[in-house]
């Protein structure tokens, strides 16, 4: 069965197997601290996502290119290997992202905060 075919006959978002949008942290999620995981759910409840509906990704840095299928949006909170403006939405490889500080550093820094905001209502459309 081709992909176009199977695409075709299996358009609603439960058939929809590869996330569209990915979340790369810097270390194993068994290490996301609690209420590092509670500032990623409000980040995520802000563009009306939620943890279940995106692909979280450990690499200690951003490198887009080493990766197999490439999701359609990503919010990098992992530092990138190239130069990237963080709290901006850029696109590279065909991938639209935002690069932000890691999550520990965002829990205490409100300009951090809106600057990611700012950047997520953009790759959102919100």
């Amino acid at each position: 069965m081709t992909d176009t075919i199977f695409e075709s006959l299996y358009t609603e978002e439960l058939y929809n197997l590869t996330s569209k949008i990915s979340v790369v942290m810097a270390i194993p999620w068994e290490k996301v601290t609690e209420e590092e995981r509670l500032l990623l759910a409000k980040i995520l409840g802000s563009v009306k996502l939620s943890l279940e509906k995106v692909q979280i990704i450990e690499q200690p840095q951003f490198n887009l290119s080493t990766w197999l299928e490439k999701p359609k949006k990503v919010i990098c909170f992992s530092p990138a290997l190239v130069e990237i403006n963080k709290y901006e939405v850029v696109e590279v490889e065909d991938v639209t992202l935002v690069l932000s500080n890691p999550l520990s550093l965002l829990i205490p820094d409100d300009a951090s905060k809106r600057k990611l905001w700012l950047a997520l209502k953009q790759l959102f459309l919100v």
